[in-house]
């Protein structure tokens, strides 16, 4: 599961995902140095797990779509097959 860092003060977050946790802890260094001058935001901070739901990755729409299609396939064959 990938994971993303996000800065909660600034709104900020990592501009890419990362498959290691190790990445996402790369850019929280990088920015506190580069913004907050190597502190710890007042705020906070964090290295969040990105789940498929917050990527977008739902299945549920796609089967749905999928499922919508094949029933208005069989309705219209129906329709005509009369």
């Amino acid at each position: 599961m990938p994971y993303r860092y996000r800065c909660r003060p600034c709104h900020a977050e990592s501009a890419a995902e990362h498959p290691t946790r190790d990445g996402a802890e790369y850019d929280q260094a990088a920015h506190r140095d580069q913004v907050h001058g190597g502190l710890a935001p007042a705020g906070g901070d964090s290295v969040d797990r990105v789940h498929s739901h917050a990527r977008g990755d739902r299945l549920l729409p796609r089967y749905s779509l999928a499922a919508g299609l094949v029933l208005l396939a069989l309705v219209l064959a129906n329709c005509w097959g009369r």
